[in-house]
């Protein structure tokens, strides 16, 4: 079995309608790699919450309690994935302190960060690979949970993402590009890179 430091672990980061699970999909069939979809709707639909629940305006403590509770969620996801010797990508990773941030703040950022949770997920997101994908005005559309809507709303998210990864020394690279044929281009290269066996059948390597 492999350890944890030869995990192939990617996280696909950034904020809702950027395009990260249609990413998650079709590298599914571009590298033979696990992929775990986003755990924050689970967590969501798992607490019988509505947008009214997610009011961080109304609820900024709920608000924050639930961003504990989907980094609780993210990290015991890696750890199944670490336990299991199994390389993957995941649709999204220190998203939840980005979200504390964006809404609630500096403290609650200071809060999440300083949960066993945050600094666990860190450590392995030092050694990972980490991708942003910035926001496109042709993407944004109604998730019907989260409150963040317009494109200068996300793209304030994206800057406190890249700021929050610069902070902890997390390497990521940022995926600018809407075409989606480029953006898994981006992605497989990289993780060709470090795993040359992962390429799927049919795919051309170069």
């Amino acid at each position: 079995m492999k350890t944890s430091r030869d995990i192939l672990r990617v996280f696909l980061c950034g904020a809702h309608s950027t395009g990260k699970t249609t990413l998650l999909t079709d590298l599914g069939k571009a590298v033979r790699i696990h992929g775990e979809p986003e755990v924050a709707r689970k967590v969501i639909k798992d607490m019988g919450l509505t947008r009214e629940h997610l009011d961080y305006k109304k609820n900024p403590k709920a608000f924050e309690d639930l961003q504990l509770k989907i980094l609780d969620a993210q990290c015991e996801t890696e750890r199944r994935n670490a336990e299991a010797g199994r390389d993957y990508i995941a649709d999204r990773g220190i998203d939840p302190v980005v979200y504390a941030d964006v809404c609630l703040g500096e403290d609650a950022k200071q809060r999440l960060l300083g949960s066993h949770q945050a600094k666990e997920c860190i450590e392995r997101y030092k050694t990972s690979l980490v991708f942003v994908l910035t926001p496109h005005q042709e993407c944004i559309k109604d998730d019907g949970f989260r409150m963040m809507g317009t494109l200068e709303e996300l793209q304030r998210y994206t800057v406190a993402m890249t700021t929050i990864l610069h902070e902890n020394d997390i390497p990521f690279t940022l995926i600018r590009d809407l075409d989606r044929q480029k953006r898994v281009q981006i992605v497989r290269e990289k993780i060709l890179e470090m795993r040359p066996d992962l390429g799927a059948e049919g795919c051309d390597n170069n």
